[in-house]
Formats: C-alpha cells, structure tokens, sequence
C-alpha cells in the first residue's frame, strides 16, 4: 500500500515538470510583411489590392486556454450543485478511477501478516467488488460532504488558477489552495469544505470494512491519504493546461 501511495504521489509530482516542459516549445517565427513599390509601368496596378503574406498555421489546442472564472454571482447554489454532480457522477471517471484504484488495492492489501485484509477481499472478483464499492462510497462521501459544506459556508469549490510565471509559484499556490481557497465573494477563507470532505471520505469505510480496518485510527489514515490526494489534484489543475492531451486524459480518468 505505502508502494503504491508513493508511485501516485511520484507520478502527480512530475506534473509541473512535464508542463514545464511544454511550455518552453518554440514556437515558428511569423512570416515578416513585404512592400513592393511599383515602377512608372506599374502605375496602373497602384490601385489593385495587395495580398495579405500568409499567417502562421500552428493551431492552438481550445482545450488548453483557460477561461476566465465566471463571477460570484453567477456561480449560485444551483451552479455549485451541478459542479457537484459532474464532478461526482456525470463524467466517465465516475466508472475508471473507482476501477483502477481497486486494482492497486488487490495488488497491494493494506497492512501484512495477521492484519493484512481478509481473503475475501483479496481474491476474486468478488474482493474486485468490494474494493470498487469502496473506493465509490469514499468518492462519493467526500464530494458529497464538500458540496453541502461549501453551500453552508459559501465557499466556491473550483480551482483559481494562478497568476504566476515560474514553476516554483505556481506549484506553492496549487498546494496551498487545498487549506485556503476563496469564498463566494472571491475572497480567501479557510477551505473547510475540503477537511470535511476529506473526513467523510475516510470514516465512511468504518461502516462496511473488514474488522481492524473499521476503527478511528484507520480512518484518520484514510482521511489524510484523501486530503493528500485533493492537493495532488490542485498541482494537476495547475498545470494540466500545458500537458500533452493523452497524458491529461489518463490522470482524469484514474484519478479525478
């Protein structure tokens, strides 16, 4: 388990510098205009319009600019509540990242010896069933708890991308942003909603995991490795702009 966390948190680590990347690619010059002056022959053409030299063809993935943030009043309850569900249910990691996680699970149980995890949720498609269960219960409780609480406290819960040049600031902010995010009003305030969501998250297994896995210890555990993870997600919003397309799509679809 301490594997696998550790491999994740590489990997999520290596964003900025894989966006870092992309964005010193060199760019082609743009083709400099010419003016041609007409001789005394020429001078019945001085009234016919020149063409334009042609413009750069390099396109520009729409994917990659970032809009800028709607205001606060128009990010209502009603806009928080569909952020929610897209982010929850309507996307296709919905299915993907409660899958993929639940593989490493089985790879790698949590704990060894007489405290590993029981066989039947080791082996078989049934343990597959259990850990997929898990793993949605845990997605669903975190947003599920972050919503309600960023509607009682008016909190905004999308990513403000930073103003910053350098790789360094940008990759404070992202982390920081996971404590202290924005408020309705766009201004910073304590991001309770991601603590209450992080918690939810790991206390929900209490309910249904197997014996010496279900008790406050364990899920203080599982409450931290989520919080963790919603700060790896910041770095991954920061910098996913700049990444290559295939790269951004396989972090969102295992691990949004």
């Amino acid at each position: 388990m301490k594997r696998t966390i550790s491999i994740s948190f590489f990997a999520l680590l290596l964003l900025p510098v894989v966006a870092l990347g992309q964005n010193n690619t060199a760019l082609p010059n743009a083709p400099s205009a010419q003016t041609t002056l007409g001789t005394s022959d020429d001078a019945s053409k001085m009234g016919q319009p020149t063409t334009d030299p042609p413009t750069s063809t390099v396109a520009i993935d729409p994917s990659t600019v970032q809009p800028a943030p709607a205001t606060a009043a128009e990010f209502g309850l009603r806009d928080k509540f569909h952020y929610y569900l897209t982010e929850t249910y309507f996307n296709p990691s919905t299915i993907t990242a409660p899958a993929f996680r639940a593989g490493l699970r089985m790879a790698n149980p949590p704990d060894k010896g007489a405290t590993q995890y029981p066989p039947e949720w080791r082996q078989g498609a049934e343990a597959f069933g259990r850990n997929y269960g898990d793993a949605l219960a845990e997605r669903a409780s975190f947003q599920t708890a972050r919503f309600v609480t960023g509607a009682m406290t008016r909190e905004d819960p999308r990513y403000l991308p930073s103003g910053h040049k350098n790789i360094l600031g940008r990759s404070l902010y992202a982390l920081s942003f996971t404590f202290v995010d924005r408020s309705d009003s766009g201004h910073p305030m304590p991001a309770l909603s991601n603590f209450v969501g992080a918690a939810a998250g790991g206390f929900v297994g209490n309910t249904y995991l197997p014996a010496d896995f279900n008790d406050v210890t364990h899920a203080g555990q599982r409450a931290t490795l989520r919080f963790g993870f919603f700060a790896a997600g910041n770095l991954f919003r920061e910098f996913a702009p700049q990444m290559p397309r295939p790269l951004r799509t396989f972090f969102i679809l295992i691990a949004r």
